[in-house]
């Protein structure tokens, strides 16, 4: 991790956009072992903990501090394994608890830019199997490419993100249980929160990522507010951390709900659902009801998501389709794809649902686009423990006095 100024080291990577956020990629091996140090080094390359990350490359919102560790895998039939890192931007916390659904539509489009698996010459897809190391689900992910390289041109849409781009599916196979090993980690499709003066009905499902949901009206809304809305509304997120402290706490991801927001502030989700809805959206366009089959708002790191998690709408899709859930209550009735109006239009995901009387989740679909956007190394100091990569760095450039 030497840096051509030997002040500072480095770390080689890419800034990708995948889906509606964006993060820092970096291939497997480049970073410390799993741990504190590891921990330090990341803070200290987002800028964490600072409001606007200035000294960093974080964009000061939970879409865009994030990282993805990529390489090659060597177990059968996985092309490449991953790893998710949530990089808080107010607390010292990396989150390595969890998925993220926007940033691994761009994690095949980085093995191909990074020549980390095969591309044919004459091919305009390479068909990749990713395992996500957080969750341990499988995903099937063909990746547009042309002349033997990444494909970004395409007319595929996304709400959320400008402009166009190829269609990258994303295919989750088996996805319940993926960080607490259960569809219902609390064990009931529904349940009543009450602790101090919340009272609400909510939903808990793991499916992509953990996620709650409550009805939007539980919590005096109508469910169509945009995200500065609800940051604005005194006391109101908050409120909806406490709801997501107590339910973090039942599943076992922190042993006091008061310490969610530290211990682990990335999961679960927390969404507010309500019916089909009309709304303008934030970005000057119109929602209209009959286009979506629920309306639903999510908080992801203690911030109102400018549009919707992917990890947050898979699960949302998900408890849509089951029986019994807060958002079976509000959900237009139907089978298959669940297409969720959120503020800057409309997401779409496809549920493959086996029934019976214990119904089966076999995979969530979704559709994104990708690019990089910067190819480079991000620069770090010397502070604190990461004094120590100092001397690392200089061994890994000594000269040897080996004659040429």
């Amino acid at each position: 991790m030497s840096s051509s100024n030997p002040g500072q080291g480095a770390v080689p990577g890419v800034l990708f956009r995948g889906g509606t956020s964006k993060g820092l990629f970096v291939r497997e091996g480049v970073l410390p072992d799993p741990g504190p140090l590891r921990d330090e080094l990341v803070l200290e390359l987002f800028g964490s903990p600072d409001p606007l990350q200035v000294d960093g490359i974080g964009g000061s919102k939970s879409h865009t501090s994030k990282l993805m560790i990529v390489g090659a895998s060597d177990r059968p039939e996985v092309d490449v394994e991953y790893t998710f890192g949530q990089v808080a931007v107010t607390d010292p916390v990396v989150d390595w608890g969890g998925n993220c659904g926007n940033l691994t539509s761009a994690v095949g489009a980085f093995a191909v830019h990074q020549g980390l698996v095969d591309v044919p010459a004459d091919a305009d897809t390479v068909d990749l199997t990713l395992l996500n190391t957080n969750t341990g689900t499988l995903i099937d992910q063909p990746v547009p490419v042309a002349d033997g390289a990444l494909d970004v041109y395409g007319d595929y849409a996304i709400d959320g993100v400008p402009g166009t781009g190829p269609r990258i599916p994303c295919r989750y196979r088996d996805p319940a249980g993926g960080v607490t090993g259960a569809l219902f980690p609390t064990g009931t499709a529904v349940e009543r929160i009450t602790r101090d003066d919340l009272d609400v009905t909510v939903t808990v499902a793991d499916v992509g990522n953990p996620c709650v949901f409550l009805r939007a009206a539980d919590l005096d809304l109508d469910g169509t507010e945009l995200p500065d809305d609800l940051s604005e509304r005194p006391g109101l997120l908050d409120r909806i951390e406490r709801i997501r402290g107590v339910a973090c706490e039942r599943i076992g991801l922190v042993d006091d709900a008061a310490k969610s927001r530290t211990e682990s502030p990335a999961v679960p989700q927390i969404a507010l659902v309500s019916e089909p809805q009309s709304f303008p959206t934030s970005v000057d366009t119109h929602v209209d009801a009959a286009d979506i089959d629920v309306t639903a708002r999510i908080v992801t790191s203690g911030t109102p998501h400018h549009a919707y998690a992917v990890t947050g709408a898979m699960c949302l899709a998900a408890a849509a389709r089951l029986p019994d859930t807060v958002p079976r209550e509000v959900v237009r009735p139907g089978e298959g794809a669940v297409r969720i109006g959120h503020p800057k239009g409309v997401i779409e995901i496809d549920v493959e649902l086996a029934g019976g009387a214990d119904p089966h989740i076999d995979a969530v679909t979704v559709g994104r686009t990708a690019r990089p956007l910067f190819v480079g190394e991000v620069q770090y100091r010397y502070v604190g423990d990461l004094a120590s990569l100092a001397s690392d760095d200089a061994d890994a450039t000594v000269d040897t006095g080996a004659d040429d």
